[in-house]
């Protein structure tokens, strides 16, 4: 990849400007403040039960990090990444035409993610104790905590906006294929090039609320940063994701039905 930035630098700070011109435009005045306040209840409050609302609400790091503060058992963990680690609903109801029901077929597959997660556990979990309480960070800390977060957002952003752009101009791909490989790579970036296939509005919505559902790969490394030590196991999560962009996908086409 190195190489490919030396040999095509215009097209490469073409697209990490362009990512960090979004970041800074629109990511991080969203996600900050939710980032820190959130993570402030959590740590005051301590109340597990705000988990899962809190970050189904706050996207993608942001639920993430809840759940890496919580205390948890990996199992649980494991289980509540699946279900807990999804799309802003800021993003998907004010960036995508048709938000409310691609965000409730967003929401449907990730309730199948979380199934998933408890079908294939490869043992018998023990019971799970009470979460842990977390150790109360001062303001500033907390503070500081998000806003590294935030540079890590930044960073996967700009990386993998770079990748794609160098792919896609070695490799020469149609439209519907740079589509896939955008959404495999970062979800913004996938469902701008779905939108502008100018597909039927089914398959549309259908097709942008699977990429949102499985997120790509910049947003699972943004979360890999917190739930790794989490307990959670990379490899399943991935599968988690996997399973929660199908079931979005079947979800969104029967909510166009009816």
């Amino acid at each position: 990849m190195l190489g490919l930035a030396l040999a095509f630098p215009q097209e490469t700070m073409a697209a990490v400007r362009e990512s960090c011109r979004l970041w800074a435009g629109s990511v991080m005045p969203a996600l900050f403040p939710y980032l820190a306040l959130s993570q402030w209840l959590c740590a005051s409050v301590h109340a597990p039960a705000l988990t899962v609302p809190l970050a189904m609400l706050g996207g993608s790091p942001a639920g993430a990090r809840l759940i890496a503060l919580g205390g948890f058992s990996p199992a649980r963990a494991q289980r509540l990444a699946a279900l807990c680690v999804t799309a802003s609903p800021l993003f998907v109801l004010g960036t995508l035409r048709g938000g409310a029901r691609m965000l409730a077929a967003h929401w449907l597959g990730a309730v199948t993610a979380w199934g998933f997660a408890r079908l294939t556990e490869t043992r018998r979990a023990p019971a799970d104790s009470p979460p842990a309480a977390p150790e109360r960070a001062p303001l500033s800390h907390i503070l500081r905590d998000a806003a590294m977060a935030m540079v890590a957002v930044c960073a996967c952003m700009a990386f993998f906006a770079a990748l794609g752009a160098l792919l896609f101009r070695l490799v020469p791909l149609p439209p519907a294929w740079q589509a896939l490989a955008a959404s495999l790579l970062e979800m913004a970036g996938g469902c701008a090039r779905i939108e502008a296939l100018g597909l039927p509005e089914r398959l549309r919505a259908s097709c942008q609320a699977a990429a949102v559902s499985f997120g790509g790969l910049s947003i699972f490394l943004q979360n890999a940063l917190y739930l790794r030590p989490a307990g959670v196991r990379l490899p399943r999560q991935l599968a988690a994701r996997v399973v929660h962009a199908l079931a979005a996908f079947c979800a969104c086409w029967a909510l166009y039905r009816s």
